[in-house]
């Protein structure tokens, strides 16, 4: 699982409460004798099922919770050795591009003994390789050999916090069923007309609000699914962050840069693009340079609970720094930040709703509360950005293609969602939640194929794919989204920016080594050799002539035809993001560091 399943799993324990709180409302219906209903009798009985309510969800949840706490803590773990991980092979690839390193670890220098190479440059393509595999165990003692004291810390604050959490929203509930009940009877006395109106009456602040069991320091209260998805993935970013500081901690890295985004919230907005001395997670000091203080940046709002903004490693020499935003820019960011802050009040004025329309008892209110949620429903569809904009696009196009659900063989089917499962959050989604049009049309013998029809694919060869489980499976993928959603990979712009990117490249290498051209090439092509650089040696070659290629390619003639530069980037990188493939995935970034953030674009808007 991951934080946005563990944040669901809280939000349907909250609807469980309030529905059988309802449901319990609704079988006890006060009983007409006379011209008057007998109240104090059901209050009575009403509280006799308040105690086997509340007696209930402590057996029931109690153990559903200690289930999903389990979770969160692996949760946590993995996202210090990702962050260690992927941090190691950012390392590593700047020194393949001329960076020079203050110092080696230890363990590295271990690991590279008998391996082929004058240098570390040249043992760097087998040392990633190795780091890959540090995934199944083989390497961990010697990469991820990390303190744990701070991991553990932070697991521990943040499981006591969820805990009490946990046992406010039980408590919450019995204190809005004990409320209800009382003041069912005070609006029937007051003269509404039914019992239904009665109890709608009684719910209704409830249904409004959720079991807003949380207070946070400002007074705000939140219900239990908020507050799990803010602290969940607040807890997980900052062990992300602390997995790649002791990495460059280790080989005495401190300076960092913040990533600049299109939409950065108004408190990151002044870091982005910035470089800073990471004193935080890294170890810096004052001493490491003329740029500020990350723990300074952090006092000032950086890193907020919710942040989406994230840095990188900031290499003299070789990373380019620009924290510089133009009048166009920042209007643009202002409207965007507005915009989106109407969007996310009209969604929460539609799940109020919503809430109203499905638990009240009355059969007019439910009317007027579903008329309710469809306005706000439409509100929220106008305020959407472009993103919503172009998922729904996309869920049309999907609605007229109502094709069946994986249709493969029993013994693939598992194992292959299980790797959706593995995946990133936003690739899992797209994924799962269009099965519908991503089909697979049984075992073919030939080469894997994306059609209108469906993906042909060859199981057996795609099990024991020297590139990578699954690699085809998932770029064939990654050519039916991109068909599905319209071709956003056959965009100028993005051809453009993979063009850039290959004259960059081609051209620092000859001024670093003062080689021609065709010399450049033919080095080139020994550096990307091997399963990992499989996806960059077709691209290269694609924009070469194949004349700078490794082992991977396709023919020149395919070349040919406008637009496939774009398909194939998008797939490549679609496969190596959706495979959870950290070492291919850096490759490609850095690489092709803008058509890859181009990309990464293009996904937030399919997603």
């Amino acid at each position: 699982m991951n934080e946005y399943d563990l944040a669901e799993a809280f939000r349907r324990i909250e609807n469980e409460l309030m529905a059988s709180m309802i449901r319990n409302m609704a079988r006890h219906r006060v009983e007409e004798i006379g011209e008057g209903y007998q109240w104090s009798m059901w209050q009575a009985e009403m509280l006799k099922s308040l105690e086997r309510y509340k007696r209930n969800n402590r057996r029931k949840y109690g153990k559903q919770f200690k289930s999903i706490n389990s979770q969160i803590a692996a949760l946590i773990r993995e996202a210090r050795a990702q962050g260690s991980m992927r941090q190691e092979i950012a390392i590593l690839r700047a020194i393949q591009r001329g960076w020079k390193y203050p110092q080696i670890p230890e363990n590295i220098l271990q690991a590279m003994e008998g391996l082929e190479g004058a240098d570390i440059s040249q043992k760097i393509p087998r040392l990633l390789e190795m780091l890959l595999e540090g995934k199944t165990g083989k390497f961990t003692g010697e990469f991820f050999g990390l303190n744990d004291r701070k991991l553990d810390a932070l697991i521990k604050a943040t499981m006591q916090d969820m805990e009490r959490a946990e046992t406010a929203i039980l408590r919450k509930a019995n204190d809005d069923f004990r409320k209800a009940i009382f003041n069912a009877q005070v609006y029937a006395n007051t003269g509404a007309g039914t019992y239904e109106q009665a109890v709608d009456m009684a719910t209704k602040d409830m249904l409004s609000r959720g079991l807003n069991c949380v207070e946070y320091a400002n007074g705000a209260r939140h219900t239990l699914a908020d507050y799990a998805d803010m602290a969940i993935r607040t807890a997980c970013k900052r062990a992300y962050l602390q997995g790649e500081g002791e990495m460059r901690k280790r080989w005495g890295i401190t300076t960092v840069i913040m990533n600049k985004r299109g939409n950065p919230c108004p408190k990151c907005l002044p870091f982005c693009g910035k470089v800073l001395i990471d004193d935080v997670w890294s170890g810096g000091s004052p001493d490491d340079g003329p740029w500020p203080l990350m723990s300074r940046a952090v006092e000032a709002g950086l890193y907020h609970p919710r942040c989406r903004d994230s840095h990188t490693t900031y290499f003299p020499g070789i990373t380019t720094a620009d924290g510089s935003w133009t009048e166009e820019e920042l209007e643009a960011i202002g409207q965007s930040s507005r915009q989106e802050a109407r969007q996310q009040y009209a969604e929460r004025q539609a799940a109020k709703f919503g809430r109203l329309a499905k638990y009240s008892l009355d059969e007019e209110n439910r009317k007027r509360y579903q008329e309710k949620t469809e306005e706000w429903g439409e509100q929220a569809d106008l305020f959407r950005s472009i993103k919503q904009k172009t998922n729904q696009l996309i869920e049309r196009i999907f609605e007229h293609e109502p094709v069946g659900i994986f249709d493969l063989k029993s013994k693939y089917r598992n194992d292959i969602l299980d790797m959706i499962n593995h995946a990133p959050q936003n690739m899992r989604d797209f994924i799962i939640k269009r099965q519908n049009s991503i089909v697979f049309i049984n075992e073919h013998a030939g080469r894997n194929r994306e059609g209108k029809k469906g993906i042909r694919v060859s199981f057996k060869k795609d099990a024991t794919d020297e590139r990578g489980k699954w690699c085809g499976i998932f770029h064939e993928i990654g050519h039916r989204v991109d068909r599905l959603a319209g071709r956003p990979s056959e965009k100028p712009e993005f051809e453009k920016a993979l063009r850039n990117d290959f004259e960059r490249l081609v051209k620092g290498y000859q001024e670093r080594y003062n080689v021609s051209r065709s010399d450049a090439y033919k080095e080139m092509s020994g550096m990307i050799q091997g399963p990992a650089y499989h996806s960059v040696s077709d691209l290269l070659g694609g924009m070469s002539d194949n004349e700078l290629v490794g082992s991977y390619r396709h023919r020149l003639e395919y070349w040919q035809k406008q637009g496939r530069l774009g398909r194939e980037a998008f797939a490549h990188f679609f496969e190596a993001v959706s495979r959870n493939d950290a070492v291919k995935t850096e490759i490609l970034r850095q690489t092709f560091p803008e058509a890859y953030q181009m990309f990464e674009n293009m996904l937030e808007e399919l997603t």
